[in-house]
């Protein structure tokens, strides 16, 4: 489980690290206006996110798979539901959330798990690369 679960972590982190970085003003601007200052990031439940996202991953799209495109196709939902999740909670209680980042990054969500969930699969059951 090794394996696929760090394959999952790094390429959703190295995805998010992209996407974060390419949205930055707009997130900037978002977060601005949602808790009236500058976004501040609080390490432990960070973490624990990017714990979280590729364990699911790893679990149910992974390792329950037996083909990548299953696999793919299991990580897109993954990605669905979690970021969607968080996305429209945010849009129902946060004054400020916008219907366009909802959108965007459930889509982005759905992609980052999608490909973590492909990845790891390759590397774990079709390449057979053990760490």
């Amino acid at each position: 489980m090794l394996q696929p679960f760090l394959t999952s972590a790094v390429t959703i982190l190295v995805l998010d690290t992209i996407w974060l970085t390419i949205n930055k003003k707009y997130h900037d601007e978002l977060f601005k206006n949602v808790q009236r200052s500058p976004m501040q990031i609080r390490f432990i439940p960070a973490v624990l996110v990017y714990i979280l996202i590729p364990f699911a991953v790893t679990y149910f799209a992974i390792l329950q798979s037996k083909s990548i495109s299953e696999s793919l196709q299991k990580g897109a939902l993954i990605g669905l539901s979690m970021y969607g999740l968080y996305d429209l909670t945010n849009l129902a209680t946060l004054q400020g959330w916008t219907v366009e980042m909802a959108i965007k990054d459930t889509l982005w969500g759905t992609f980052a798990c999608a490909i973590a969930s492909l990845l790891g699969y390759y590397f774990t059951k079709i390449y057979k690369f053990n760490i």
